[in-house]
């Protein structure tokens, strides 16, 4: 899962030296039992340095991360539309411009299925950050998942530009559209490197380029069944 947590920081606003340890100390327990697994009670440590820093009127970009982390903990808890409203609260916080919400958001959107709004939050998310290439791969996806194909495949491409983790499977992607363009030799390249990039690894690679190879003119359906599907995130 490609989500991380945002860390702590040092807080902008006065209060008191006990107010303030309150708040560390919550936003510590909470990060350190998310980073353990413990989403559930990560959230319950959250909430109460989310209560405290809004007793003590914490300046937003503090209150925007610890939005961003419940909804996290939302999000590895499987519960989408919770995560969705906490990463729009964190969005809100930031005036818009917090690209890894934004990400994150399209993230949640993507679990729901909701095509359209995780497009728009990958696009969000790479207006302010255009090198992210997470971003681009997922974005690809979604452009997938609605028909747009054009788009679809130069988001993957942008993705390898932007050495995406998932590279290895950005260049089976565009080998399948390739395929279904005829353009059979370049598309072997794709699927040559793809399986170079995950160390033989990528069985819908090997499929894909038996296919171009055997230059088979079946069913294409069955290329797209096999080499374009989002890659589970760990």
């Amino acid at each position: 899962m490609r989500i991380t947590l945002s860390s702590f920081f040092v807080l902008i606003f006065a209060v008191s030296v006990s107010a303030q340890q309150s708040v560390t100390r919550s936003f510590n327990e909470g990060t350190k039992l998310a980073q353990g697994g413990d989403f559930e009670k990560a959230l319950s440590s959250y909430h109460a340095a989310l209560n405290d820093a809004e007793r003590v009127r914490a300046d937003n970009d503090f209150l925007a991360r610890l939005h961003y982390n419940l909804g996290v903990c939302e999000y590895q808890l499987k519960r989408s539309e919770k995560a969705v409203d906490e990463f729009h609260l964190a969005i809100k916080m930031k005036g818009g411009n917090y690209s890894r919400a934004l990400y994150a958001l399209g993230m949640a959107e993507s679990a729901r299925e909701n095509w359209p709004e995780a497009r728009l939050a990958f696009l969000e998310s790479l207006r302010l950050e255009r090198t992210n290439g997470e971003a681009w791969y997922d974005l690809g996806f979604a452009y997938l998942q609605e028909g747009d194909f054009a788009n679809a495949e130069a988001a993957f491409r942008n993705s390898i530009i932007y050495k995406c983790i998932d590279s290895a499977w950005s260049h089976n992607n565009v080998g399948v559209f390739l395929t279904f363009r005829g353009e059979f030799s370049s598309a072997e390249k794709e699927f040559e490197t793809a399986l170079k990039l995950s160390g033989g690894r990528l069985v819908q690679a090997r499929s894909n380029l038996e296919y171009c190879r055997a230059r088979k003119r079946t069913d294409s359906g069955m290329v797209a069944r096999t080499g374009l599907q989002l890659k589970a995130k760990d």
